[in-house]
């Protein structure tokens, strides 16, 4: 791992996940790019005619979050690491941005979302994770010491498991604990899902690993529970990054994991459903 991605509105909850980043850049030498977005493009048509007050707005706005950026990658604490401040005003959007960047990892710090916003517009995590092409690490508060060690992950049967690359960072003695939660509504027999996970463990080369059938309501749900007895400090799981209608419909089970989970989220993207 090179290049890590921290995108950052500034606020004190976005902030927290650049401890968590810094903490993964010493361990494995990578550079750390802070990343902020001002929702506006002087270049973009209609804007290049804008009246002196508003872009004079727009540099300021920009010269403010310049300077907010200097001062945490500049922060004592830091020192030993090269974090690039980076303020943007691309078309593309934020999401578009962080899609385009070529970041080994993204660590972003969230909330989540629940009720109507969940619903309705969902967590910036959940945006990010729509979109990009590569790992995303969501964390609920800042670690400066990042290093899990009781890890679960959560597994589909999905051909793309076997393949998918290494994680992108240590994960204590490995991941240990794997599970599958059966739903009401899934048709799968038990035993060719264990069959899948002894292939999966076979293409992957997993030892002393323990895989566990969880029955629940619902499959996010039943990772958070499995989390929970387990007293887990990461999930790991994958997303198929589904989009327009079918998303609407279905949901994703890592976006809603994301949304729920009070420990960090390790998302994996396989790409698109074929």
């Amino acid at each position: 791992m090179n290049h890590i991605l921290v995108p950052t509105d500034l606020s004190p909850l976005a902030n927290e996940a650049l401890p968590v980043a810094a903490s993964l850049a010493r361990q494995y030498g990578a550079q750390i790019t802070l990343l902020h977005y001002v929702p506006y493009n002087l270049a973009t048509p209609g804007l290049t005619e804008a009246p002196l007050p508003l872009a004079n707005y727009i540099d300021e706005q920009e010269a403010e979050a310049t300077q907010a950026l200097q001062a945490l990658c500049q922060a004592p604490q830091y020192a030993d690491l090269t974090i690039n401040p980076l303020v943007t005003t691309d078309s593309k959007g934020l999401y578009g941005v962080m899609a385009s960047y070529p970041a080994d990892l993204i660590v972003m710090a969230s909330r989540g979302a629940t009720g109507w916003a969940e619903w309705l517009v969902g967590s910036n995590a959940e945006q990010v994770i729509r979109r990009v092409h590569c790992p995303v690490l969501v964390v609920k508060e800042g670690q400066p010491n990042f290093a899990p060690k009781r890890a679960i992950c959560a597994i589909d049967v999905d051909e793309r498991l076997k393949t998918h690359p290494a994680w992108p960072f240590h994960l204590g003695d490995g991941v240990r604990q794997y599970v599958y939660v059966l739903t009401p509504t899934d048709a799968r027999v038990p035993e060719g899902i264990r069959e899948f996970m002894t292939e999966l463990a076979t293409a992957q080369h997993l030892t002393n690993y323990e895989f566990t059938f969880v029955s629940s309501a619902d499959v996010p749900g039943g990772i958070l529970e499995f989390a929970e007895k387990q007293a887990a400090d990461l999930i790991l799981l994958f997303t198929h990054q589904h989009d327009g209608l079918w998303h609407l419909l279905s949901g994703s089970v890592a976006e809603d994991v994301v949304n729920h989970a009070t420990i960090p989220v390790l998302v994996m993207p396989l790409g698109e459903n074929n």
